[in-house]
């Protein structure tokens, strides 16, 4: 009996991969190698990875390949183009990539230091239930006149609304 369970099991999962399409297969098998080889340390492979997925806009490796800039792993450091990763993944829904985006925004981080993009960033990642989007939030509201927060937050609402799934 369990012999027959596993050929089921082993023919519904071989289904499964193939009706998902070559190029979606290949693309996640990738990405997979690509976060395997990162978390091994092994940047280069990771980059060669992650690269032609986020020119395809692939959303994880948008925000993994970032992440990968902002640190300076595999490539030379650049908080500009880490920014510019991030936010094609934050207005895909990633919602870390949000959050990395109001924080590159709250501190100035290769953008020009701007309060209501910050800020609406934050909203948006808290709209998702990132607690600590909902915190940083709190921490910058401090240094912003209500004018700016109401600015922020129409944003927000307006990106949230155009966005709904």
């Amino acid at each position: 009996m369990k012999k027959a369970w596993l050929k089921f099991i082993l023919v519904a999962a071989t289904i499964a991969v193939v009706g998902c399409g070559d190029e979606a297969q290949r693309d996640a098998a990738s990405l997979k190698d690509g976060v395997q080889a990162y978390s091994k340390g092994d940047y280069e492979t990771a980059l060669k990875k992650f690269k032609p997925l986020a020119e395809r806009g692939q959303v994880e490796a948008l925000f993994n390949l970032g992440v990968m800039y902002r640190q300076g792993q595999g490539v030379q450091q650049d908080e500009k183009e880490a920014g510019i990763l991030f936010e094609k993944a934050a207005e895909q829904g990633h919602v870390e990539a949000q959050q990395n985006l109001g924080f590159k925004y709250a501190k100035g981080l290769g953008v020009e230091r701007d309060w209501v993009q910050a800020d609406k960033w934050f909203s948006i990642a808290a709209a998702s239930g990132k607690e600590t989007a909902l915190n940083n939030k709190k921490v910058i509201e401090v240094h912003m006149p209500p004018e700016k927060i109401a600015e922020a937050n129409t944003l927000a609402q307006e990106w949230l609304a155009q966005h709904k799934k």
